[in-house]
């Protein structure tokens, strides 16, 4: 699979992937992927899935996938799918087992649903309301809805988190297409009575542990792009020359770019111990939050001084600098701003100390 994905995240097609999918500023919910594009995008996904990205099991695994793809921004639903079948392979009363194979090959992607409000913090899912059959809820801030056939919709009900699977296309699903700044594929739905499919499922008990591997995860993501945006600050430092020698020759200029890349792979080896005690079966829920924390940071900071040493050119359209800075402002808070990390870190480390 490793020679599979290198073949597919590399220099020479990362730049492609990077623009995939882009839609004009301003078009919102009437903006429309040209044909080759869709095209594109199908094709990318059948083959992550085809090699088994989605199937893996161990958390090792997964990170290093995440950061493969962070390196090329490459937007899609397969964050939430892999979060949706971790999720779902633990629930004892899956009325169709059938149903994780099916997100496992990649033929049922998945958005998941979690946040009413951009205030929210995913640990606290906003509330849902259902009646078994049915659910009821507004989800302003879902990714990839439209290139999905399953909803799986989060939310709190008398105390307890829940899990609904609605199908995109069910009765009382509406959604509609918003622009955000990191130009990815983000929607409002709104479920009116939508049918669920099979039981509305009890996960309080698996949660938070499915949202610390989740974070673990876009911890890896973030790497990459932090590792991306400072490759693609080398290379333009390297093409440039000043005073009859490159840019990159400059003491100041490299030296900065070296504390970039240090930093890239102590968050990178963070996120990947992280991934063995998760694979150990230990409780990451702390060092999940810590490690997401300093990776959000570190990828705003390096596609901030990517798009610095770009000059001018890099806050244009045509530069890639400016898309892992617009990226980073939407990924670094997608499972928890710097500020719920950090309580919940601090209210983590407050109860080990206690329990203690």
């Amino acid at each position: 699979m490793n020679t599979g994905l290198d073949e597919l995240f590399n220099d020479d097609l990362n730049p492609v992937l990077r623009r995939m999918g882009e839609r004009p500023r301003g078009a919102g919910r009437d903006a429309v992927l040209h044909d080759e594009d869709a095209e594109t995008r199908a094709t990318v996904w059948s083959t992550v899935a085809g090699l088994g990205a989605l199937s893996c099991g161990r958390q090792t695994e997964l990170v290093d996938i995440a950061e493969r793809m962070g390196t090329a921004l490459y937007q899609s639903p397969y964050a939430d799918t892999v979060t949706a079948v971790d999720l779902l392979h633990r629930l004892p009363d899956l009325a169709d087992p059938a149903l994780v194979d099916a997100l496992r090959d990649g033929t049922r992607p998945v958005a998941v649903a979690v946040r009413e409000h951009g205030t929210t913090n995913p640990a606290t899912p906003d509330p849902l309301h259902t009646d078994g059959a049915t659910v009821t809820a507004t989800r302003r801030f879902v990714g990839f809805a439209a290139d999905s056939s399953l909803l799986a919709v989060i939310g709190t009900a008398d105390g307890e988190t829940l899990l609904a699977l609605v199908p995109t296309d069910a009765p009382g699903v509406r959604m509609r297409r918003q622009d955000d700044v990191g130009r990815g594929d983000l929607y409002e739905v709104t479920l009116d009575r939508a049918p669920v499919q099979g039981p509305v499922h009890r996960i309080t008990e698996h949660y938070p542990a499915v949202l610390a591997r989740a974070r673990v995860r876009l911890a890896g993501y973030l790497a990459g792009a932090a590792r991306g945006g400072t490759e693609l600050a080398a290379a333009h430092l390297k093409s440039r020359s000043a005073f009859g020698r490159p840019l990159a020759h400059q003491q100041s200029l490299a030296h900065r770019l070296a504390g970039l890349a240090a930093e890239t792979e102590a968050v990178r080896a963070f996120a990947q111990g992280c991934a063995r005690a998760a694979d150990e079966g230990l409780d990451i829920r702390l060092v999940a939050a810590e490690v997401l924390a300093l990776a959000a940071e570190l990828a705003r900071r390096a596609a901030a001084e990517s798009v610095h040493l770009h000059g001018a050119y890099g806050m244009t359209e045509s530069c890639d600098a400016q898309l892992f800075y617009r990226r980073a402002a939407v990924d670094a808070a997608w499972l928890g701003t710097r500020t719920d990390l950090l309580t919940e870190a601090g209210r983590l480390l407050v109860g080990t100390r206690t329990a203690r």
